[in-house]
């Protein structure tokens, strides 16, 4: 009699764990209720307090587009799809909650991606390297990324920030800011100056 009395209880306490779960119910819509399955599927705009923007932020995006098309954007170019100031947000973001990294500043224009930083520990060799890869990682593939430890650059970078992308001084003054990076810290060598070295 015992045993089946504790059959019994299992029983219920299988049905009722179950309750909540309905038989139709759509693995995606269980998926959004519980979070992902995995972590490269989960992807979060902080920023963001609107419930229904995040939810949308947190989705793949598709468009298919054909050449005869009526409504394809003719005058489009790369730049328009690129928020330069949103990529040096996230990369900024990015560099100083690395182990490595106290502060960090990032200019991105048309061509370069840029970075003064602080290292935490000074006699890491290394830091220069990782902030390059990481910066690489975040950029699209044409950008030249040039990278420096010298903490005063973080302030020159700042200067050019909201500039005009067309400006002609404004141009001049950042190929030679380019150059004091470059002479101020050797520049590491990472695989996407490899591979670009090997198709030139």
């Amino acid at each position: 009699m015992k045993k089946w009395i504790l059959a019994v209880i299992i029983v219920l306490f299988t049905l009722s764990g179950c309750a909540g779960i309905q038989n139709n119910a759509d693995p995606d819509d269980l998926a959004a209720e519980y979070g992902p399955e995995h972590p490269l599927d989960y992807i979060s705009d902080t920023d963001n307090t609107n419930s229904d923007a995040n939810s949308k932020g947190n989705r793949y995006g598709y468009s298919r587009n054909r050449a005869d098309d009526p409504n394809t954007d003719e005058k489009m170019t790369m730049h328009d799809v690129i928020d330069r100031q949103r990529i040096s947000n996230g990369i900024s973001n990015l560099l100083v909650q690395s182990p490595e990294v106290q502060e960090a500043g990032v200019l991105i224009t048309n061509e370069y991606a840029l970075v003064a930083f602080r290292p935490k520990n000074k006699e890491d060799d290394d830091v220069a390297k990782h902030v390059k890869m990481i910066t690489e990682s975040i950029v699209p593939y044409y950008y030249v990324t040039v990278v420096t430890d010298r903490v005063q650059m973080i302030e020159d970078l700042e200067a050019f920030k909201g500039m005009d992308a067309r400006s002609k001084g404004g141009h001049s003054s950042l190929k030679q800011l380019v150059n004091d990076m470059r002479s101020a810290t050797k520049q590491p060598k990472t695989e996407k100056r490899k591979a670009d070295e090997t198709h030139m």
